[in-house]
């Protein structure tokens, strides 16, 4: 799942909105105002100050409106792939709980992480290694289906939601994806791979907190049993 930023047009827009509605709105009060509470005779001058007022109340409004856009951005994407982040995963990951355990649903989930990627960072510069995380999302992001949730999950560490998926479904995916990157030539640094621990959800015994647990602890065992390979709870 990607997401892109508000482009400059949008945001023009969006502040001319603010302003006319906030000079309307302002300019009616006034009228209102003079007419009916102090009930005197309406002045083209009398327009003037409600107007500058409309204007500057309209683009505080839509600063205000783009600063929390921005904000929520920060909180969901990250910043580096554009991918979801952890603290956004963790909202779809409590939702898809609650819909399995409703409906008697079933999903898995992919955690991987890049292999020797610290050894990335020290041959070849951090900037090297950001752009091999850039890579390796865009790689995985292209090869999901629309509804699987994917996330940066920390440093090298990725993780994908995967709705409707039985543990099957779910290591053939990430077995998918291992080929992917296994054939990718990475700008800089040549080849890459990385190791997936897959895990399904079992709705009698199974939290947030226990299914990350156990996808955390096959992925584990993936790297401490040669690395590159897919292992499922």
């Amino acid at each position: 799942m990607q997401q892109t930023d508000i482009s400059a047009r949008d945001k023009a827009l969006m502040y001319l909105l603010y302003i006319v509605v906030a000079c309307l709105i302002t300019a009616g009060l006034n009228i209102i105002h003079a007419q009916f509470v102090l009930h005197i005779a309406l002045t083209p001058g009398a327009f003037i100050a409600p107007l500058f007022a409309g204007v500057l109340f309209g683009f505080l409004l839509a600063r205000i409106k783009l600063l929390h856009q921005a904000m929520s951005r920060i909180a969901q994407v990250d910043s580096l792939t554009n991918i979801s982040t952890r603290l956004h995963f963790q909202q779809f990951l409590d939702a898809e709980i609650d819909r399995a355990r409703r409906y008697g649903d079933t999903f898995s989930l992919i955690f991987f992480d890049l292999d020797h990627f610290k050894k990335i960072n020290d041959e070849y510069g951090h900037l090297a290694g950001d752009e091999v995380l850039v890579q390796v999302a865009d790689l995985v992001h292209k090869a999901n289906r629309s509804a699987d949730i994917f996330a940066r999950y920390g440093g090298e560490e990725f993780i994908i939601l995967t709705p409707s998926t039985d543990i099957h479904g779910a290591c053939q995916h990430a077995q998918r994806l291992l080929s992917d990157i296994n054939s990718h030539n990475f700008k800089t640094v040549g080849r890459v791979t990385c190791s997936f621990g897959v895990a399904e959800f079992k709705p009698g015994t199974d939290d947030a907190t226990s299914l990350l647990l156990r996808t955390d602890t096959a992925l584990y065992q993936a790297k401490r049993s040669g690395r590159n390979k897919v292992v499922r709870a």
